[in-house]
């Protein structure tokens, strides 16, 4: 019964008090020890954890907080942290406004346009990506097909969907129910990934608005093997050429974490993907006393974020090692880190802050 109770409760409550958790270890890369205060009630909070530490971090102390009183908080004791990272509902803006030094979203949108011909939506490929295009069919002997058939929905959710994801997250696995995924696939539709007659991979979407809606994604028995070249790159390749053959607007990738290095963001990006603001998100991660620093640059180096400014989305890139960063590297950094959406950078270093177009 209390349990039941708490469950009911915490939608309301978790709008006015928060989980706090102070942590100290030593950042990836790094060798002196790193304290954090982490607030709020999100997993996101226990993923950029794991980010941001060689080791589990020591936990110094937990307790939960009237999310108001933070600011005082902030205000008084920031020599007992190095940084302070708040997931918070978006109502306390005016809150904050001021106080923090960052503020991005838990994840960004990323659309990639197949507008055009074939070869413009190739254009807009890294090298990399068209190397892989031009591989997929050639090489690879792999074509694609369409399906609305409930029995090859069963195959793609057993077969194919619940494997991908217990091998890819094992115990860390949530695990959309059949009967969610049915309701999508009824609006929606299949592709799969052909080898001669057999179905190694498959995408669920749904056209919506002229977009093609990548909603998720499995491969045969959870194996990669099955298809030479990776089945993740060729759902990619299909479902663009899919859109652009039916001469949809654009492939809504959806959600990714919103660092520059994050390896899902980084493939979606090198297929041409646009980064958007999550207009839908009903949180701020807030970054609080990020003040250049040694440590500070350290975790913007290993934790590339896309923030948000007055200009749109733009990157935060920490370097760490030098005192001071030539021009040559400064544009080393942005270009390697470039992409369409993102609006200029910010380079964070062991004395300052720079700003980079």
């Amino acid at each position: 019964m209390i349990s039941f109770i708490k469950q009911k409760l915490y939608p309301s409550v978790s709008k006015f008090v928060s989980r706090t958790t102070l942590v100290e270890g030593r950042l990836k890369g790094g060798s002196s020890s790193f304290k954090c205060l982490v607030v709020g009630n999100s997993p996101f909070t226990e993923y950029l954890k794991a980010r941001m530490y060689d080791e589990p971090p020591v936990v110094l102390q937990r307790r939960r907080i009237w999310i108001p009183s933070l600011k005082k908080l902030l205000c008084s004791k920031t020599d007992t942290f190095d940084l302070c990272i708040a997931v918070l509902p978006k109502a306390y803006e005016s809150t904050f406004h001021g106080l923090y030094d960052y503020k991005c979203t838990e994840e960004v949108q990323q659309v990639i346009d197949t507008s055009g011909s074939w070869e413009d939506v190739r254009s807009r490929f890294s090298s990399t990506k068209r190397k892989v295009s031009n591989r997929v069919t050639e090489r690879y002997g792999l074509g694609y097909r369409i399906s609305t058939d409930v029995e090859e929905f069963d195959y793609f959710y057993h077969r194919m969907f619940v494997p991908h994801i217990k091998k890819r997250f094992g115990e860390l696995s949530a695990i959309d129910s059949y009967d969610e995924m049915k309701e999508f696939f009824l609006k929606g539709r299949l592709l799969f990934v052909t080898k001669g007659s057999e179905a190694v991979a498959g995408a669920l979407s749904l056209v919506e608005d002229g977009t093609l809606i990548f909603r998720r994604t499995g491969v045969l028995d959870g194996d990669e093997t099955h298809i030479e070249g990776g089945g993740q790159q060729a759902l990619y390749y299909f479902q663009l050429k899919y859109a652009n053959e039916h001469n949809l607007r654009a492939v809504d990738t959806m959600m990714s974490a919103p660092f520059l290095n994050d390896g899902v963001y980084i493939n979606k990006r090198e297929w041409g993907a646009t980064v958007m603001p999550d207009t839908k998100s009903q949180t701020w991660v807030y970054f609080f006393h990020a003040t250049p620093s040694e440590k500070t640059a350290r975790f913007f180096e290993n934790n590339p974020t896309i923030v948000h400014s007055d200009k749109g989305l733009k990157g935060i890139i920490g370097v760490s090692n030098d005192m001071e960063i030539s021009i040559a590297a400064i544009n080393d950094l942005t270009r390697r880190y470039q992409a369409r959406g993102i609006e200029g950078f910010t380079i964070v270093t062991r004395t300052g802050a720079l700003s980079a177009p």
